[in-house]
């Protein structure tokens, strides 16, 4: 069986690690501040949603207020952004690492 090298990493792995929750796939690539600044921003973007959704699922049977939905949609948005950039990012930085272009 061949040895891989010391610093080889998977593509595919850090891609789902991100995909599961985005930074973790940066931290898997040793990218640590970059991992927990996606981590933090993660966070506060879930957290700045709660008060919308609560204000939403509180208006049941009414017409919700636009300004919410605007606000929930562009949330969700910058989540769905972040989401996706964490895991292309995690997925090219395992390869640039393989390729050695990243010690």
């Amino acid at each position: 069986m061949e040895d891989k090298p010391r610093g080889r990493k998977k593509p595919a792995l850090a891609l789902v690690l991100s995909g599961i929750f985005p930074g973790i796939g940066q931290i898997y690539n040793n990218q640590i501040f970059k991992g927990i600044s996606l981590i933090v921003l993660n966070v506060a973007i879930n957290l700045l949603l709660v008060n919308p959704i609560e204000k939403l699922t509180a208006s049941e049977g009414s017409i919700p207020d636009n300004s919410t939905l605007f606000i929930i949609v562009a949330y969700m948005t910058a989540g769905f952004v972040l989401w996706v950039y964490a895991m292309i990012d995690a997925k090219r930085t395992a390869e640039k690492i393989n390729k050695s272009e990243i010690v």
